[in-house]
C-alpha cells in the first residue's frame, strides 16, 4: 500500500540505500518519490553529510504489456444512505464522492482490494487495465532514475519491439538492468540483446556469467542480472 511504500523507501533511503526498485505503477510511484522527499528533508534537518538520494528504479517485463488492477463500480446506482466504509478505507484517496467528481480516481488507485469487502451492496469490483508501453514510457520513465527489464532467453522479438519504444525515453536513465534466469544460449542471448540495445562491443564478454556486471555506456549503466535460479 502507499503508505507502505512510502514509509519502506524513507526507511530504506536513510538506511543508505542507493537504488530501490517499485513497479511501474503511477500511484506506487508518487508513494516511493514522497518517501524520498521525506527522506531527504530529515537528512538535511539532521545535517547529515554525505546524505544522497537514492535513485528510483521500475520494473517491466519485456514483451508483455504492464496490467494495473484498479476498484471499479458505478457511483450512480450506489444507495444514498450508504455509510460510505469504501470512501474511508482507502489509503491514498482514490475514492471520492465530491459535487464535481464521484467515483475511483484511477490516477491514485493502486488495487490493494481493501474497498472490495467492505462495500455493504457488494457493488465494487477489482479490474486490471492493460497498458501500452508507450503509455508507460510517457508517464513512469520520466519521473524515475531506473529501469528493470525482465526477459528471458530467446525472446529476441519480445524484447526488441518493447525497447524500441522504450529507448527514446532512456537518455536520462541512470541504470538500466536486464534481468534473466538462467537457461541453455544465455551467454549468446546476453550478447545479442547487446547488440539490440546498442551496447558497445568492448563490454566485457567473458565475465557475463558473474551475477550481476555493469558496463559503462555513453549516457548509463546497464547491469545484467543473470539468476542462476528463478
Amino acid at each position: 500500500a502507499p503508505p507502505e511504500i512510502r514509509t519502506l523507501t524513507l526507511t530504506y533511503a536513510l538506511a543508505g540505500a542507493d537504488c530501490i526498485d517499485v513497479a511501474a505503477d503511477p500511484a506506487v510511484i508518487a508513494a516511493a518519490k514522497s518517501g524520498l522527499d521525506a527522506a531527504e528533508r530529515i537528512a538535511k534537518a539532521d545535517q547529515r553529510s554525505g546524505y544522497r538520494r537514492p535513485w528510483l528504479m521500475v520494473s517491466m517485463s519485456a514483451g508483455e504489456d504492464p496490467h494495473f488492477r484498479k476498484a471499479e463500480f458505478d457511483p450512480a446506482i450506489c444507495p444514498k444512505d450508504c455509510p460510505r466504509p469504501c470512501e474511508e478505507i482507502c489509503p491514498v484517496e482514490a475514492i471520492e464522492f465530491a459535487a464535481d467528481f464521484a467515483g475511483v480516481r484511477r490516477d491514485r488507485c493502486y488495487g490493494c482490494g481493501r474497498c472490495l469487502p467492505v462495500c455493504p451492496w457488494g457493488l465494487i469490483a477489482a479490474h486490471s487495465y492493460p497498458t501500452p508501453i508507450d503509455a508507460v514510457a510517457q508517464q513512469v520513465l520520466s519521473q524515475v532514475d531506473a529501469l528493470e527489464i525482465h526477459t528471458h532467453v530467446g525472446e529476441h522479438a519480445a524484447f526488441k519491439d518493447p525497447w524500441q519504444t522504450l529507448q527514446p525515453w532512456v537518455g536520462n536513465l541512470q541504470i538500466i538492468s536486464i534481468s534473466c534466469p538462467d537457461g541453455e544460449g544465455l551467454i549468446n542471448y546476453l550478447k545479442d540483446l547487446q547488440q539490440i540495445m546498442k551496447v558497445p562491443e568492448s563490454a566485457p564478454g567473458k565475465d557475463l556469467k558473474a551475477s550481476a556486471i555493469a558496463l559503462k555506456t555513453k549516457s548509463h549503466h546497464v547491469i545484467w542480472q543473470t539468476d542462476g535460479r528463478p
